[in-house]
Parts: C-alpha cells; sequence; structure tokens
C-alpha cells in the first residue's frame, strides 16, 4: 500500500471540513458501486459544444496598448467523438481550445460557448478535464498516487475512500496502466515510467471524474510515432465507450492518426478554413481545387496549403507593387469556406442551438470545489510531504550547508571568550561574527527560490481544474518548506556556531540567537518565496533576490554607521532584515557587557571606564544600534514583521497568477 493511502487520507468519507463547495448530487455506477457525482449539465441527451461567433483579442505592443485580433468570429460545432483543431504554427490552435474550455479571460473572448446546447457554466473549467501539452504531474509520486490525489479531491466529498479506490482502480485499467501502477513518474534525478505511460497518466488524472468533454492541448507532442498513435487510438476508444465529446489541438498528425478523426477544425492566421467531417474535408479541398496526391497525409497536405497561402500573403504584402493579390491569395480560403454549402448547414445547426437556448433551463454552476479547505489542506500537504522525503538529498544538503557554514564561522571566530583581549577589536570581532551568522542565512537560503517556480505549471493547471484552492496550496508548500528546509537547519547552525565561538553561556541567550538565527532564515527565505511567485525563470529570480538582499547588507550597520547615513535615507534601514538581525544578536550578546584588556585593574574593570576598557552598550550606541531593553523584541517583531509582509505578497503574488492565466 502506497504512502498516499495510509491514514489520514483512507477513511470511509472525507470529514465534513468546513465548508463545501458543491452541487445537487445525482447517481451513477462504477463497476457495481454506488456513487455520487455533482448533477451537471451532461445528465441528457448530450449534443455537444458549439461556439459561436468567437473573437478573441490581446493587447499587444510596449506599453500594451495596441489590440491584437487572434480569432476573427469563428464558430463551429463538436459532437461527439474525437475532434481535431488543426493549423500552422501561430493559427489560434491552443486559443480556440482555452477558450472553449473556459481557461481564458472573459474580458478578451467575444461570442459564447454553448455545451448541450446550454451556456457554458462559469465552473466548466473544473467539470470538464484538460490535459496540457507538457505533462505536469508530480515526478515522486507513482502513477497510482498522482490518480488517487486527483480522486481525493475532484470527486464529490459523500464519495467514500473505497469508491475513490474503486475508481483509480477503473481509470488504470481503462487505461493499460496496470503495469506500471507503482512506478514513480520520474523526474530530473531518476528515471520513472516512459512518455506514453506519462501520457496517459495525465489523461487519468482527468478521467477520474468521468467527464463528458476532455480537451487535450497536442497530446501526441513529445512522444514517437507509435506511442503517439497509441494515444489516440487510446482517446477513440474513450469517446465511442462514453459518448465523450474529445476535442483536441494537433499540429501536423501523421495518416494513422488523422483517419481517427471524427470531426476536423482548420484554422489559419485566426479565420476558419474547413469546419467538418475529417473524412469529408479531402472531397470538400478536392471540390475547391485542392487535389491532395493519392498516396500524399491528408493532414500534411492541409498544412502545406495552409502555409504557403500564409507565405504568400507575407510576401506579397512587402511587395509595394501589388498588395492586392497577396490579400487574395492568403483569404481565399477563407472565404471560400464562408461561401460554402458545408458553412452554410454548420450555420443552420448553429442557429439552432442558439435558438433553443433560450428556451431551454438553465443550469445552476454550483461550486468550483468538491471539497473543503482543511481537506483540501491535509491532502496537498501530504503530497508536499512525501515529495520532500522522496527528494531527500535536497533536505539533506540544505542541512549539510548549515553544518559546514556553521563550522567556518566557528572555525574563524573560534572561541572569542579565550582570546587575549584587544580593546579596538573586542566588539567589532563580535559585530563581525554577527553580520557573517546573518549573511549566511539570508545567503544560504536561496534555495528557496525553487519552492513556487518549479510547480508552477503544475499549481496553474490544478488550481484552473479545481483541484484546490490557491490558499490550500500556498499554505501546504509554506508549512513543508519553513519547517524542515528551514528551521531545522537554522537551529542546527545554531547549536554548532553559538558554542565554537563561546558567547555568553545562558540558556536564555542561547534559545534567544537560535530564535533570531530561525526568523533571519525565514524573512529571507519569505522574501525569494515572494519572487519566485512573482516570475518564471530561476535565473532572474536569483538575480532580483540577490539584488535585495545586497541592498538590505548595505543598510545593515556595519559598512557605515546607521546614524551617519543622510536624513532622506534613514528610513530604510527599518526595511533591512540585516539591521534587526545583527541589531538583536549584539543586543543579546553585547549590550551590558565591559570588555577590558588583560593590564586593567580591578578598578578600571568596575568602572569600564579609560583606554583600557570597552563598554558594549556605549559602542553599539556609537554605530547607530539601539541599546534600550525593548529593542530585543523590537528588532525580533521587525523580522517578524518582514517575513509576514513578504509571505503575504507571495499569497497575493499566487493570487495574480491564477487570474492571469
Amino acid at each position: 500500500m502506497s504512502d498516499l493511502e495510509k491514514s489520514p487520507l483512507r477513511s470511509t468519507s472525507p470529514p465534513p471540513y468546513g465548508t463545501t463547495d458543491v452541487e445537487p448530487e445525482v447517481a451513477y455506477h462504477s463497476q457495481g458501486e454506488h456513487i455520487t457525482v455533482k448533477e451537471d449539465i451532461f445528465k441528457d441527451d448530450f449534443v455537444g459544444v458549439s461556439f459561436h461567433d468567437i473573437v478573441y483579442v490581446v493587447n499587444t505592443g510596449c506599453c500594451g496598448t495596441k489590440p491584437t485580433e487572434i480569432l476573427h468570429s469563428v464558430s463551429g460545432v463538436l459532437p461527439c467523438g474525437v475532434n481535431a483543431i488543426m493549423g500552422p504554427t501561430g493559427s489560434g490552435k491552443t486559443t480556440l481550445l482555452d477558450i472553449l474550455a473556459g481557461r481564458k479571460a472573459k474580458a478578451n473572448v467575444g461570442g459564447y460557448v454553448l455545451v448541450n446546447g446550454r451556456p457554458q457554466p462559469s465552473n466548466f473549467r473544473c467539470k470538464s478535464g484538460y490535459v496540457v501539452q507538457d505533462d505536469i504531474v508530480m515526478g515522486t509520486l507513482s502513477v497510482k498516487e498522482n490518480l488517487m490525489f486527483s480522486a481525493a479531491l475532484r470527486l464529490p466529498s459523500s464519495t467514500s475512500w473505497a469508491q475513490r479506490k474503486e475508481r483509480v482502480a477503473t481509470v488504470i485499467q481503462e487505461l493499460g496502466l496496470e503495469r506500471c501502477a507503482n512506478t514513480k513518474i520520474g523526474t530530473e534525478f531518476f528515471r520513472g515510467v516512459s512518455g506514453g505511460e506519462r501520457k496517459r497518466t495525465n489523461i487519468g488524472m482527468e478521467l477520474i471524474i468521468e467527464p463528458q468533454v476532455l480537451f487535450l492541448d497536442e497530446p501526441t507532442t513529445g512522444l514517437d510515432a507509435y506511442t503517439a498513435v497509441s494515444v489516440v487510438q487510446l482517446l477513440k476508444r474513450l469517446s465511442e465507450k462514453g459518448d465523450r465529446v474529445i476535442i483536441m489541438s494537433i499540429h501536423q498528425p501523421r495518416y494513422s492518426i488523422f483517419k481517427l478523426f471524427d470531426g476536423l477544425t482548420l484554422l489559419s492566421q485566426g479565420d476558419m478554413v474547413y469546419h467538418g467531417p475529417a473524412q469529408s474535408s479531402l472531397d470538400y479541398f478536392s471540390s475547391i481545387g485542392y487535389v491532395c496526391e493519392e498516396r500524399n497525409n491528408p493532414a500534411d497536405y492541409f498544412l502545406d496549403v495552409l502555409t504557403k497561402a500564409e507565405k504568400s500573403n507575407v510576401i506579397t504584402e512587402s511587395d509595394d507593387t501589388d498588395n492586392s493579390t497577396g490579400v487574395t491569395e492568403a483569404n481565399n480560403l477563407v472565404n471560400t469556406y464562408q461561401e460554402s454549402q458545408q458553412c452554410v448547414e454548420v450555420s443552420e445547426q448553429l442557429q439552432t442551438l442558439a435558438d433553443n437556448s433560450h428556451t431551454r433551463r438553465g443550469v445552476r454552476s454550483g461550486g468550483t470545489y468538491a471539497t473543503g479547505f482543511l481537506w483540501q489542506l491535509m491532502v496537498v500537504t501530504i503530497r508536499s510531504l512525501l515529495n520532500l522525503l522522496r527528494n531527500p538529498m535536497i533536505s539533506f544538503f540544505q542541512v549539510l550547508t548549515m553544518v559546514i557554514f556553521a563550522l567556518i564561522v566557528g572555525l574563524i571566530y573560534l572561541r572569542l571568550d579565550e582570546k587575549d583581549v584587544n580593546v579596538r577589536t573586542v566588539v567589532t570581532d563580535r559585530i563581525g561574527a554577527f553580520f557573517f551568522i546573518v549573511m549566511n542565512q539570508v545567503f544560504g537560503n536561496l534555495s528557496a527560490v525553487d519552492v513556487f517556480i518549479k510547480q508552477k505549471a503544475l499549481f496553474i493547471h490544478e488550481n484552473s481544474s479545481g483541484f484546490y484552492r490557491v490558499s490550500a496550496f500556498y499554505f501546504s508548500k509554506v508549512f513543508v518548506d519553513l519547517i524542515p528546509m528551514r528551521i531545522i537547519p537554522s537551529f542546527t547552525f545554531s547549536v554548532i556556531a553559538y558554542f565554537m565561538i563561546g558567547f555568553q553561556v545562558s540558556a536564555a541567550k542561547f534559545f534567544y540567537f537560535a530564535l533570531v538565527i530561525c526568523l533571519t532564515s525565514i524573512a529571507a527565505a519569505s522574501i525569494a518565496f515572494a519572487i519566485s511567485a512573482l516570475v518564471r525563470v530561476t535565473g532572474l529570480a536569483n538575480l532580483f533576490i540577490a539584488m535585495l538582499f545586497v541592498f538590505q547588507m548595505l543598510f545593515g550597520g556595519l559598512f557605515i554607521s546607521l546614524d551617519s547615513l543622510p536624513v532622506w535615507l534613514q528610513w530604510i534601514k527599518y526595511l533591512s532584515l540585516f539591521r534587526y538581525s545583527v541589531e538583536a544578536l549584539a543586543h543579546n550578546e553585547i549590550v551590558g557587557q565591559c570588555y577590558c584588556s588583560n593590564n586593567a585593574t580591578a578598578a578600571i574593570i568596575e568602572a569600564c571606564s579609560g583606554p583600557l576598557c570597552v563598554n558594549g552598550s556605549e559602542f553599539l550606541s556609537g554605530i547607530g544600534y539601539e541599546t534600550a531593553p525593548e529593542w530585543l523584541w523590537i528588532d525580533v517583531g521587525g523580522l517578524a514583521a518582514i517575513a509576514l509582509v513578504f509571505l503575504l505578497l507571495t499569497y497575493f503574488n499566487l493570487r495574480m497568477l491564477k487570474k492571469s492565466k
């Protein structure tokens, strides 16, 4: 039994955590089991997906002020079966697919989509299946565990755990994944299942909810010829078995794939060139003067025709002597289709569906998520923990890095309390040690930048598909990363460095030291979280973080006295985690201490004055650090505030990422 199937997830049914946004329920059967699913628009006489006068506009240009139309009033009907959307690169295939799946911002979309002759509900993207082009499943989990994750979150709360397992077993059998069910998907560190098995697993993640409509973005990309055919044959069987509407974008399929298509949509530069039965496409093109050779692949031929027309348009438009010829040649296929009997028949069917949509009772869209927040948080946290445990080298090297840093700092500043006192360096050595310690903690947590960047595509897809809320993903990632990757290594660092350097032997002072070190680590990781949630490239994120850390270091109090800063720059020191960390550590160790030369008499030591002694509090005040007792905890509060602010920024960045997808 896999870890994902063990307690606490293994129960008769999900606990009633929080509120669950669900719809009225109806029943269906799966291998004799009675399972309840949400009532939806797919309950009777399913006819397919229709799209009416779809226009998609994006803002381009240097300031995003130039509107560019990607799709130009395209319409069509996609019935049960395998429907392919084809066209040259940049023709709008994926854009149309995303609009049909409800995954584009409505503000940029014109026209409307009907499902089963009814308006597309707002949560359609969560009720349909969508398989992205790049396979994005958790590589450290097995095929079965990934499917169990989908079942745990996407099936209704009323579904028992036994029924969820039964549904997973059915999907595994349906997709032919029995041999690799317990094999891990694979990561960059170890090899797992094959490309075809990975693709089928991605399809299985969507089939868990038995969607009546399944979207796939170029499902054969990256697969060898045999595997690509096998995947499309699987989709063909699924469409025939369950009366499903399968809609895929595909670039240039071989003939053995093309002949499996039931419907075909051809796009050219955002316009419809053909829409209808795939097997009738050859006759249509022959009727307008484009005859495919007998042994030629129709898909290759169609794309050749469209590509040549587009290139001819570009070449002729660049010729000042005759622009009209190019326009005519580029638009000839579009105009011919719009005037064809094929287009007339499609238009009549669209009009009938549009008229009937006004008389058919609409369906309440219901909630987006099948389970409550706490249940989602538990399931996603368990997956994150499994991912961490199955990547032991990551956490091991984080701890090892901190141990090495601690040993280096400890050896450089070894036993400061036992060295001959030089009144000119006795305090500066300690300040230098504190600054070096803080710098190690800050830059040693740059690994936190990978927390959200590496799984950003996974988050966008799963959140779009209604697996979990943004907050559930956010809290699970923060919880799983901060404790094992930040707090434990930082505490280990504190134990080694504190006693090697020889700071004051006091339990209270040691635990305060450890608290500041852990908060410094958390604050640095929080900054990395916020930036990693904002940008998509690790190298760019590291550059931004390094610049921010160096900027904060300049106002930490070591390179320049904080009191020497110009008045108009004084406020920046309150934004520096270096300032709060170093000041807190120095306050804990130096305030109230008197450091005197070995030649100082008892009277001089008692008075702590003169050239042979240094008063710790006075020294810190001289370089701009606060020494009042309350600042011992104000500095801690400053670190906590920085961590909290950037953790909140991380959450809002994820929310904005959700809105922009």
